[in-house]
């Protein structure tokens, strides 16, 4: 009585709204839309680019597997790996799109653009998603016939076998020869009459071939095999909606397929589940959910539902961790144990005590919205620069700015400067140029930021920027030294960020509003006794000490 009443709650009007759009929009064979294909349906009607599927893509799906249940009564299953395949294809599709969406709007130089966006995105769509949705048909094929579709891994022969059955919209858009050229690095971008073209380099048939496309041309075949696949996966999930009385899956098994199709479960347009899974030995249970509403209540009857919900799928964890994140607000959580969610799921009238206890015990941490009026497009695609200079480069810009302190971390990559007051000199000059960066807002908390000057800057010193040899250990020779620099001389990082163990072995000394951490004592100056304001600098730069070291 208590789950039906949670059920009825959680899900409210979602699945009457969704399937009269299902069946004006989609398909009106479908007459009752499943849990976990709830929100997957909703997304094909509203989010961009989801809701851009072909029409006969989608009708050939569906009505060629409809074809084959009609076909083998009995015989055809929805076996694990046929939903595996189904959320690998589905998994690379949704961040696919969350890259295109990113990235197709910056106004990259073309030929960047296609290094970066192009080549790998239709890659993406081609090898990580529409395979995985292919071989997800194929395994239902294979229940049909005696030829052995399963073992089948290679896109060629995988694309003949769903020619020859009748699925030859489901391929039109792939180019085996795009793919082989990327793959094989046989990509270059030219200028032909002022009109840039990709250019891809294959072996076919034993013989050298190229193929020239311009630019627009291959922006629009990467929007068409996208499309391909969201055609693809919405009549995925039109089918297993129809026939969920032929899955072949045990639901209460702690693996990946169970989970996954929990999450699906537990998604409604409000509220997504994006991840389950458990510790070892039934120590405890975690669900992940980004939610649209925020305010505390709202977050509160989530986590007393979903906990209901999950605990009748799996009773006997110790403990149900349920994490709730927005785009405005932090990631945040609620834990009951085992016993409280049985007594939630036999007496609704423990659920504020049970709620409460959480609370007290400490098993509760929610942070509040951020409602600070921002730019949320500035914020997603600002970008710290770089800086050259003929001695020095600084990289890895990072902002770690708290509420009332603007902090920016660094690398500084000093090559062969090899004296102490070069060394410092490249370090000043560095902090100088952070301390005047922009840094953008957090959409999720408060934090100081803009033009004004920085309170903190954290140097990571190097010699050369290498992919290897960043770490800072003390026999690491490209790293010289760690800078912490504060506006008022007066750190607010403990042990340098990185504890105090590996802090303590450091060379440390105070230069000014710095503390510098060197590796070794190589470039420490060692002072004994004090020095005078107007003395030369002990560092060795030649300005008195009250201009240089003290500053």
């Amino acid at each position: 009585m208590i789950l039906e009443l949670c059920r009825s709650q959680y899900y409210g009007s979602w699945h009457h709204e969704v399937l009269e759009s299902v069946q004006e929009h989609i398909s009106r064979k479908v007459e009752y839309v499943e849990d976990e294909m709830l929100n997957l349906f909703y997304d094909f009607l509203h989010k961009e680019p989801y809701y851009y599927w072909k029409e006969e893509v989608y009708q050939q799906t569906v009505n060629n597997l409809e074809s084959l249940t009609d076909k083998h009564p009995g015989e055809l299953y929805i076996t694990e790996d046929i939903i595996e395949y189904f959320l690998y294809g589905l998994n690379a599709y949704k961040q696919t799109v969350e890259v295109m969406n990113d990235i197709r709007k910056i106004n990259y130089n073309p030929e960047v653009k296609t290094r970066i966006y192009r080549l790998p995105t239709y890659n993406s769509i081609v090898e990580g998603c529409l395979s995985n949705l292919y071989r997800s048909i194929l395994l239902l094929l294979d229940q049909t016939t005696d030829k052995d579709y399963k073992s089948q891994n290679k896109l060629n022969p995988i694309c003949t076998i769903l020619a020859n059955n009748n699925f030859d919209l489901l391929i039109s858009d792939i180019n085996i020869d795009i793919r082989n050229a990327i793959n094989h690095g046989g990509v270059i971008y030219k200028i032909e009459s002022a009109s840039p073209v990709i250019e891809f380099q294959f072996s076919k048939n034993r013989e050298y071939q190229t193929l020239q496309i311009p630019l627009y041309e291959f922006d629009s075949l990467i929007d068409n095999v996208l499309d391909t696949a969201s055609s693809i996966i919405l009549g995925l999930v039109t089918f297993f909606n129809n026939n969920k009385g032929i899955f072949e899956i045990n639901l209460n098994e702690k693996l990946f397929i169970p989970f996954s199709l929990l999450a699906m479960e537990l998604s409604i347009p409000e509220a997504r589940c994006y991840n389950i899974n458990g510790l070892p030995n039934d120590k405890q249970l975690n669900i992940d959910m980004f939610i649209d509403k925020t305010d505390p209540d709202y977050i509160h009857q989530m986590a007393i539902m979903i906990s209901i919900m999950v605990y009748v799928r799996y009773s006997d964890y110790e403990k149900y961790m349920i994490s709730f994140k927005g785009e405005r607000m932090q990631t945040g959580w609620i834990r009951f144990n085992n016993n409280e969610v049985n007594q939630m799921v036999t007496d609704a009238n423990s659920f504020e005590r049970v709620l409460n206890m959480a609370i007290k015990r400490g098993d509760y941490l929610i942070w509040p919205a951020s409602t600070e009026e921002i730019d949320l497009n500035e914020v997603k695609y600002f970008r710290f620069p770089n800086y050259k200079d003929d001695s020095y480069t600084i990289t890895n810009i990072e902002d770690a700015s708290l509420p009332d302190r603007k902090r920016l971390r660094a690398h500084l990559y000093i090559g062969n400067l090899d004296t102490r007051e070069d060394i410092i000199k490249a370090i000043r000059d560095s902090i100088d140029w952070l301390r005047k960066i922009k840094n953008v807002p957090s959409p999720t908390m408060k934090v100081k930021y803009g033009i004004m000057e920085a309170d903190s800057i954290y140097l990571n010193v190097y010699r050369k920027d290498t992919r290897k040899n960043k770490n800072l250990f003390l026999d690491n020779s490209n790293f010289i030294c760690m800078v912490d620099y504060n506006i008022d001389g007066k750190t607010t990082l403990k042990h340098g960020g990185i504890g105090a163990r590996l802090w303590n072995k450091f060379s440390k000394e105070k230069i000014g509003k710095m503390i510098v951490a060197w590796r070794n004592t190589e470039y420490r100056q060692i002072v004994r006794g004090k020095v005078g304001r107007n003395a030369p600098c002990p560092c060795g730069s030649l300005k008195k000490y009250k201009k240089c070291c003290l500053m």
